[in-house]
């Protein structure tokens, strides 16, 4: 066999099994879902002080460099500061659901109060986390 075609096999086979494990790797989910996946409030508490939500909201009505959380998911909502007023929606206009605001947790987003960096969590801690801030009352 000639070195040229000796060298391109060696080559096709390196990427064949670079394919396989990036394949392998990248399936590491586990098996689907069989519904939503519950949240535990303490498991909240947690992920809310470790994800840094805590360092611009309190779990309070107390205004920091963001909104304070208690409200947020009660149909009264949070307490803005004077002057912002959201109608009843999230700052990018969506309805203050559940689902919309664990999108708008999971993306950058610009309010009228500044700019809240988007946090990666996956579909556990953004349970716990709105399960948490469940328990967040005015």
């Amino acid at each position: 066999m000639q070195p040229l075609m000796r060298m391109a096999i060696g080559v096709a086979l390196v990427l064949g099994a670079l394919l396989l494990a990036a394949n392998t790797l990248g399936n590491r989910s586990g098996p689907p879902a069989s519904g939503p996946v519950a949240g535990d409030p303490e498991r909240g508490r947690i992920v809310f002080e470790r994800a840094g939500c805590s360092a611009c909201h309190a779990p309070t009505t107390e205004f920091r460099v963001g909104t304070g959380m208690a409200g947020v998911l009660q149909p009264e909502g949070p307490v803005y500061p004077p002057g912002v007023d959201y109608r009843g929606a999230l700052p990018n206009g969506a309805p203050r659901t559940e689902e919309n605001v664990a999108a708008f947790i999971r993306t950058t987003n610009q309010g009228q109060i500044g700019l809240m960096p988007g946090r990666a969590l996956n579909d556990q801690q953004m349970a716990d986390l709105l399960a948490y801030l469940r328990t967040l009352r005015r």
